[in-house]
């Protein structure tokens, strides 16, 4: 569950970000039909993340509000630098037509976000656990269909090609897994101890003066009942020796 609020919150923060500064800043905007249907391919891909093989938690996770909100900002952040560097580079360096330029960004919008969820399902890298077969389908799926509609020029209003297909697609997977890589360091490197010293307010700095002290007599228990065990272990040495 938090895999995929995670999924979804960066999705909408990419989302809105990108949208509304776009249109405030440069008065564009995408054709209703072509918003509703990122919608709805990516909602119904979505839905077969219950089938999903992603490892199932030994314990049950504690959800870290902060973490997750603070994590989805930076990668719908990320998310939309890349949307920005479509926009730009595809109106004016190649000097696309309005239409193409629309279709570009359409299959950029529907593709970065839900490649994504491939390494939302997890906390680790998304290869150490690869996704169910259907799972896969569906999401390749419904990006390989945004993409013909693309190329061939349906709903959308003018085609874009297959060299502009392929390389926005490719775009999008080689991104998804930089935002792998920077999922991982923020999970790596977020604990209390991170936020306390970030936010030092006097009841996380007790509560992480408490854990230190806590984590200190864990330590020496483990290592009386280590040095326990060897001298156990010499005594049984000693009485095979005597026998």
């Amino acid at each position: 569950m938090r895999s995929y609020a995670l999924y979804r919150i960066t999705s909408t923060v990419h989302f809105l970000m990108f949208f509304f500064c776009i249109t405030m800043a440069l008065q564009w905007h995408m054709k209703p039909i072509l918003l509703i249907l990122i919608c709805i391919l990516n909602d119904a891909a979505t839905l077969v993340i219950s089938v999903d093989n992603a490892k199932i938690s030994a314990h049950p996770d504690k959800w870290r509000i902060g973490q997750l909100i603070c994590l989805s900002i930076v990668l719908g952040a990320l998310l939309t630098a890349l949307s920005f560097a479509h926009f730009f580079i595809a109106r004016d360096v190649f000097r696309v037509s309005e239409a193409q330029l629309e279709a570009i960004i359409y299959l950029h919008i529907s593709s970065a976000p839900h490649f994504v969820i491939f390494s939302t399902r997890l906390s680790g890298y998304f290869w150490e656990n690869m996704p169910s077969p259907i799972f896969f389908i569906a999401v390749m799926g419904t990006q390989v269909f945004a993409m013909l509609i693309c190329v061939y020029g349906v709903i959308v209003g003018e085609a874009i090609g297959w060299i502009w297909g392929i390389v926005v697609i490719a775009i999008s997977l080689v991104y998804f897994v930089f935002l792998d890589f920077v999922k991982v360091f923020i999970f790596h490197h977020w604990n209390f101890e991170f936020t306390a010293h970030s936010w030092p307010t006097k009841a996380r700095k007790t509560k992480l003066a408490a854990r230190k002290i806590r984590a200190i007599q864990q330590e020496r228990v483990w290592n009386s009942i280590d040095r326990l065990r060897q001298l156990g272990l010499k005594l049984k040495a000693l009485e095979a020796m005597r026998t």
